[in-house]
């Protein structure tokens, strides 16, 4: 099973975003769940305070393959970050069920518009 440093790639798209301005959609699509749960979560809610409304910034996971644990931290990031701090819900998920219904431009939309 391979490392998936979902933090430090987090990171890296914040700073980016955070360098250049204006909005941003950051597209993760991932097949298991991070390495440290807690530094995503603590990245996501960092980035939130530093926007002043939730168009500025957005994060869609898109989880490729049926990993019960990366589904359930998934839906965490979407759902539990506001109550742990997060100034605003910019996380949207879309996991492996959901996309099964849906073409790529339909995810690709319902990323960018959400």
């Amino acid at each position: 099973m391979g490392s998936t440093n979902l933090a430090g790639a987090l990171q890296e798209a914040f700073k980016l975003h955070f360098e250049r301005g204006g909005q941003s959609t950051i597209l993760v699509v991932t097949d298991g769940a991070p390495d440290n749960r807690k530094a995503v979560f603590r990245t996501i809610i960092e980035a939130t305070q530093k926007i002043s409304e939730d168009k500025e910034l957005g994060v869609s996971l898109l989880q490729i393959g049926n990993d019960s644990g990366a589904t359930e931290f998934l839906k965490a990031c979407d759902d539990q970050l506001q109550g742990a701090g997060a100034a605003f819900d910019i996380v949207d998920t879309v996991t492996f069920d959901q996309m099964e219904d849906m073409s790529l431009r339909e995810v690709l939309l319902n990323a960018v518009n959400d």
